[in-house]
């Protein structure tokens, strides 16, 4: 085969994969609609169209010579036209038999740059055979609709067909396929030209500045001629970005399409009955931003179903449907800024144990936890660590993904907000601009050094006189608006040494404050002078200065100075862990070394496994005593005083479940944290490790030294 037949061969293929998806996600959200229980015209035309979308996608494999993903389309394509004639009736059974053979489908299309023939690693044949037998097995009587012998419910509604049923095909606009990456390199040249803006600004104030002191009509007439001739170049400039940007906007639909699938999936895992609603998915923003917030929401969805929806029997128990409700609702605002909405009706944040999770991971001080806000308590599960979660898992409950949800949030220039209401549910709130905008800020001075705060974290630029500085302890505050809102020296969080001493730098009356807002937690930092707002481009560091904290990028002033932009989430992490904000070192010192003297129990019946977790929890400075079964773990629990235990499952005389039973059923030992540690990893084990009253559970075959030392942490 020549090059070009090789070219035209990865153009076809590229195609195929982008038709392919389509398909997929088609077949999806139909057998999803299916499994809601649709009845009548709505279910002949749901059927009709995944039918169509398998049979296309099958004749678009056998095109490219993809034989796998064909035969896979040709089993399921049977089985459709099978059920539109009413010869096998669509049972939960048959439909969990076709969401498999959906998701062979996306694995296919997942590993299509590493195809194997057959897809054997996707039990590709054994999902065709159990198609086929219910071909071979699941005939019936034409129009019956129930299977006394199952006692399943069915429908068995004839199907149109397509003559008499189809409605006129609308006809889209003509369109070419670009690829992004060239759209996205043609918006980075068109932003360049803001920095020209910047420059005439700057030259054309230059030219006033001299106009005043020499009052020359001629120079008067060429200012104002680049000052019309400078508005121009803005108007064409902007407009040039917007459409480029334009062109780059997705709907929501392209990404909330699969979360019905996600939700219905984890809702089987987790044993809980929950629907999912999806509005304003029309709505669109910019494709960059859709990628990246993706992660985000899903993380999103996993919380209200693991943490927030109770199971079915305890919501019945509370009055409740035993159904629970997801919602996802996208609106856009007058400014174009985008609200993303995830609405649940679940058990709602438990706010002690987010302060109690808070006070334990150093967060914040027990004096301080007892006079917060409910906004700040909801704010504190943004922070790395922090959980209302009491049963930890390898993936859940370590405190970790809220605080990834918020950081990427931030990066995209957006902010997320919490509202909860026990036993009510919960919502997160997230606002995002509709495209990644150029950067925006305000262009401050501190100890004589230019640095660019983006705006969209700042909530508000104050003077303040230095007798309203409040300190309590090693702590100032400021109060604005009914809050008391904590207060440092943004040279001292920037690590920027002072020419003057402090007493000398507020020896004037007022000073220049900005009120920053990251996360729902605010902060007042005070700054030597505010200079002016900055429109800009942001330049990356480069690979050299990439460990640089604090800043995230450059940007160029009109005067062509090149000044560092301000990273918030590290300045608000560096500002949380400043003396005068959280604490002495002198206190965190003291709590480390009381960590060295905790004591832990070890129960495991392998040497090896053993030996290595003592190991593990040795090196982490802890106290560790071990037992060859929970039998032994019992007995030493009874002589001796522990902090923590962690124990294997599938041990002899006593296991694992046992021994948490027993140490819950002793008083003094109730509050005992319990870690399992385990090779048993479906969930129904971690589920009886929950109900007998483990802490956390972790399983062998995904266990890190990280993981288990974090989880201790977090425990104890």
């Amino acid at each position: 085969m020549n090059s070009d037949q090789d070219e035209f061969l990865k153009e076809l293929l590229a195609d195929f994969r982008i038709e392919a998806f389509e398909h997929y996600q088609s077949i999806t959200n139909g057998l999803i609609t299916l499994e809601k229980g649709t009845v009548g015209g709505e279910f002949n035309l749901i059927i009709e169209k995944i039918f169509r979308e398998t049979h296309s996608l099958k004749g678009a494999a056998r095109a490219v010579n993809l034989s796998d993903i064909e035969q896979l389309c040709m089993s399921m394509e049977s089985l459709f036209n099978s059920i539109k004639k009413g010869e096998i009736k669509l049972t939960p059974a048959v439909l969990d038999a076709l969401h498999s053979a959906s998701d062979t489908l996306k694995l296919h299309l997942d590993n299509f740059d590493n195809r194997t023939k057959g897809g054997a690693n996707f039990n590709h044949n054994l999902i065709i055979k159990n198609l086929e037998s219910f071909q071979r097995s699941a005939i019936i009587q034409k129009g019956e609709k129930e299977d006394v012998a199952s006692g399943e419910s069915i429908v068995t509604i004839p199907i149109h067909t397509a003559e008499n049923q189809d409605r006129p095909i609308e006809k889209e606009n003509e369109t070419i396929r670009i690829s992004s990456r060239k759209l996205i390199d043609i918006l980075n040249q068109a932003e360049e030209f803001i920095t020209i803006k910047s420059s005439l600004e700057y030259y054309k104030n230059e030219l006033f500045d001299i106009y005043n002191k020499v009052h020359d009509n001629n120079l008067y007439k060429i200012t104002d001629d680049l000052g019309n001739f400078q508005r121009s170049v803005n108007r064409m400039v902007d407009d040039l970005i917007l459409d480029i940007k334009s062109s780059l906007l997705l709907p929501f639909s392209s990404l909330l399409c699969i979360f019905p699938k996600i939700v219905r999936d984890l809702s089987k895992e987790y044993s809980k009955e929950i629907s999912i609603d999806i509005s304003g998915d029309y709505i669109e923003i910019d494709r960059r931003i859709l990628e990246e917030i993706k992660d985000p929401l899903i993380h999103l969805i996993r919380n209200s179903i693991d943490h927030g929806i109770e199971t079915p029997q305890l919501r019945r128990a509370q009055g409740k449907p035993s159904e629970g409700k997801i919602s996802i609702t996208v609106a856009q605002e007058p400014d174009r800024k985008i609200i993303i909405r995830i609405d649940d009706d679940g058990a709602g944040i438990d706010k002690a144990k987010v302060v109690q999770s808070s006070v334990k991971n150093g967060i914040i001080d027990a004096d301080s936890s007892k006079n917060l806000t409910e906004n700040e308590i909801f704010s504190l599960i943004f922070n790395s660590g922090v959980s209302s979660k009491e049963f930890v898992t390898d993936i859940s409950g370590r405190g970790l993904g809220m605080a990834i949800v918020a950081e990427k949030v931030a990066k995209l220039g957006g902010s997320i907000e919490v509202q909860s209401v026990k036993k009510s549910g919960t919502s997160f709130i997230i606002r995002l601009p509709q495209t990644i905008s150029t950067l925006r800020g305000i262009l401050v001075s501190v100890e004589g050094q230019q640095m660019i705060i983006p705006s969209v974290s700042l909530e508000k630029v104050i003077r303040i006189d230095k007798n309203a500085i409040l300190t309590v302890g090693s702590k100032k505050a400021i109060s604005y608006s009914g809050e008391s809102i904590a207060f440092l020296y943004m040279s001292d969080v920037l690590g920027i040494e002072s020419n003057n001493n402090r007493t000398d730098k507020t020896a004037h009356t007022f000073i220049n404050v900005l009120i920053l807002n990251n996360s729902q937690k605010k902060i007042a930092f005070a700054v030597d002078a505010i200079i002016e707002e900055h429109e800009g481009v942001v330049k990356d560091l480069g690979p050299q200065l990439v460990k640089i904290k604090k800043i995230s990028g450059v940007t160029v002033l009109g005067s062509g100075r090149v000044v560092p932009i301000i990273e918030i989430n590290e300045l608000f992490e560096s500002a949380s862990k400043s003396k005068s904000y959280s604490g002495s070192k002198d206190e965190i010192t003291s709590s480390d070394s009381e960590a060295v003297k905790k004591r832990i129990l070890i129960a495991e019946d392998s040497i090896t496994i053993r030996a290595m977790l003592r190991n593990f929890v040795e090196n982490a400075g802890y106290l560790v005593k071990t037992a060859v079964d929970g039998m032994e773990a019992y007995k030493l629990l009874m002589e001796e005083n522990f902090d923590l235990v962690i124990s294997d499952i599938q041990m002899p005389v006593m296991n694992g479940f046992e021994l948490t039973e027993k140490i819950r059923e002793l008083n003094e030992h109730s509050e005992l944290p319990v870690v399992l540690v385990t090779a048993l990893d479906s969930a129904d084990d971690q589920r009886r490790g929950m109900e007998t009253g483990a802490n956390a559970y972790i399983v062998k075959g995904s266990f890190e030294k990280s993981n288990l030392i974090e989880t201790i942490k977090r425990l104890i």
